[in-house]
C-alpha cells in the first residue's frame, strides 16, 4: 500500500511457506528503511574507524618498540666508543710521557725544564693547612676538562706525537754515547716496590719534614743492584746516612747514587756498562729495613728517578 507522499512509500513483504501453502505478510515504510540504511551505515564507519584507530595505535607501539630497541643498540655502540676513546686517550698521554722521558734521554730537552713527568716529584713550600699525600708530595684535586672536539684533537696530537717520535729517532742514531751514559732502566736486578717516592716527606728517624732526594725501592736483602747507564765509579764509602754508598759518573751532567749497601761489588775509579751489578742491597747507615736508596743527579741537582725508568 502506498501512502499519499510519494517519498514514504510503504513496502510489503511477503514470506510464503511450501509446507502449508500459507503466506505472511510485512508491511515496512520507506522512512524507516532510509533509517535503518544509514544506521547500519553509521555503524560500518563507526567501527571501522574503531578498527582503523586500533591498528594504527597497534603500529605505533610496535614501531615504538623498535625505536627502543634501535636506540639502545645506538647506546652501546656509544659507549663502546666513548671507552674506546678514553682509552686512546690514555695511551697518548702515556706515549706522550714516555716521549717527555725519551727525549731527556736524548738530550733533546733539558731534564731542568722537566715539570712533571712520573709520580711524585719536587714539591715547593705547602701553604697551611694543604693537604700532603704519603710520600711527601702535594695532594691536588684534578679539574676534568672535555674537550669540544675529542676526535679532532686526538689526530692532532697522534701527529704531532708521531713528528716528535721521528726525530727522536734521528737524535738516538745521532747519539749513541750519550744514550748510554744516560740513567734509563730499573736499577735493581729484581723487581721491588717503591716505598717511598721524590719530594718532601716526614723523616722516618727525625719525624721532620724534609726534602727526600730519590727513592726507596724496597726489595729482598742481598738481590743486585745494576747500574742504569754506563760511566765511571767515583765513589765507594760508607756514609753516616747513606751507609754503603756507590756513586757514578755518568758523564754529560749525569750522577747517580745508590744508599744502605750490604757489599760493594765495584771499586771507585771502575767503568761500568748499563745492566753491570755494582753491589748489593742492605740496610747499612739509617735505614729501617732491606731496600736501596735511589738518586738521579744532573750537575749535582736532584732530579725524579722515576723520569729515568724506561722499562
Amino acid at each position: 500500500m502506498n501512502s499519499k507522499n510519494g517519498r514514504n512509500k510503504n513496502y510489503s513483504v511477503i514470506i510464503v511457506s511450501d509446507a502449508t501453502s500459507s503466506s505472511k505478510e510485512f508491511v515496512v515504510s520507506g522512512r524507516f528503511l532510509r533509517q535503518a540504511v544509514f544506521a547500519v551505515g553509521f555503524l560500518l564507519l563507526f567501527f571501522g574507524f574503531i578498527i582503523f584507530h586500533y591498528l594504527t595505535i597497534s603500529l605505533d607501539k610496535q614501531k615504538m618498540k623498535w625505536l627502543e630497541r634501535d636506540n639502545v643498540v645506538k647506546e652501546q655502540k656509544i659507549a663502546r666508543l666513548s671507552a674506546t676513546i678514553d682509552g686512546l686517550n690514555q695511551r697518548l698521554k702515556n706515549m706522550e710521557i714516555f716521549k717527555e722521558k725519551i727525549m731527556i734521554a736524548t738530550g733533546l730537552k733539558s731534564p731542568l725544564a722537566l715539570t712533571e713527568v712520573g709520580n711524585g716529584g719536587p714539591v715547593g713550600e705547602a701553604a697551611p693547612g694543604a693537604p700532603i699525600a704519603a710520600g711527601g708530595t702535594l695532594r691536588t684535586q684534578a679539574i676534568p676538562v672535555v674537550p669540544s672536539n675529542q676526535t679532532g684533537t686526538m689526530v692532532k696530537d697522534a701527529t704531532q706525537l708521531e713528528a716528535t717520535l721521528k726525530s727522536v729517532e734521528q737524535s738516538v742514531i745521532q747519539n749513541k754515547v750519550r744514550i748510554a751514559a744516560t740513567p734509563s732502566i730499573w736499577p735493581v736486578a729484581k723487581k721491588g716496590l717503591i716505598t717511598d717516592t721524590f719530594g718532601a716527606r716526614v723523616h722516618p728517624f727525625t719525624g721532620k719534614w724534609e726534602m727526600h732526594n730519590g727513592i726507596d725501592i724496597a726489595t729482598q736483602l742481598g738481590n743486585k743492584i745494576i747500574a742504569p747507564a754506563d760511566g765511571v765509579v767515583i765513589l765507594a764509602e760508607y756514609s753516616e746516612f747513606y751507609g754503603n754508598m756507590i756513586v757514578i759518573d755518568h758523564g754529560y751532567g749525569y750522577t747517580s747514587r745508590y744508599g744502605h749497601l750490604s757489599q760493594f761489588l765495584v771499586r771507585e775509579g771502575k767503568k761500568v756498562r748499563r745492566t753491570d751489578p755494582i753491589g748489593l742491597v742492605g740496610s747499612t747507615g739509617r735505614s729501617t729495613a732491606p731496600h736501596l736508596h735511589y738518586e738521579v743527579r744532573y750537575f749535582d741537582k736532584p732530579l725524579n728517578p722515576w723520569n729515568y725508568i724506561l722499562d
